[in-house]
């Protein structure tokens, strides 16, 4: 498989679903939370409160693994997305509209809370005014394909946002 080729099941995978997990560890205590995400590069970026738990974590220890993937009926059709990487609160003002307008382009729904707040009970209303972006960058990627054989993985690397390298079977 080309590096190409991986990066487009890559991407397509990633646009197909609209949750990953991230899980995350510190002090010996290890977390998973799921998140809705949008895709800008093979950056996913999600919105959290600042004091959840993975947020918590992640202010101490910004590496983090995560997983895409759908729901299977038998391990022969599993496939899905196993990541590596950082996580980063998103900011700068340039950096946060455009992530914001990825976000919003994806799950419109998300509008009405950020502008008009009324329209929504008051106690998600509060929550939403303290959500800040965060980016889960990866720098490892391996796509898991059962329905190829199983235990059919390629590895993607990536570098600064890009792929870089052959992918290779894992």
């Amino acid at each position: 498989m080309t590096r190409e080729e991986l990066e487009r099941i890559v991407m397509h995978y990633m646009d197909s679903f609209t949750t990953m997990t991230l899980a995350c560890c510190t002090e010996e205590r290890p977390w998973a939370a799921d998140v809705f995400y949008v895709r800008q590069g093979f950056d996913l970026i999600f919105f959290s409160s600042p004091s959840s738990r993975h947020s918590l974590v992640f202010s101490v220890n910004p590496f983090a693994a995560a997983t895409i993937h759908g729901d299977y009926k038998g391990w022969k059709e599993i496939k899905g997305l196993q990541m590596e990487g950082r996580v980063e609160r998103i900011t700068g003002a340039a950096a946060s509209a455009h992530a914001l307008a990825s976000y919003l382009k994806r799950y419109p729904f998300v509008r009405e809370f950020f502008s008009d707040p009324t329209t929504v009970p008051r106690q998600i209303a509060r929550k939403v005014a303290g959500v800040d972006l965060f980016a889960f960058r990866p720098f490892h990627i391996l796509y898991v394909d059962n329905e190829a054989g199983f235990g059919n993985r390629w590895q993607l690397q990536i570098q600064e946002g890009r792929a870089v390298g052959d992918p290779v079977p894992a």
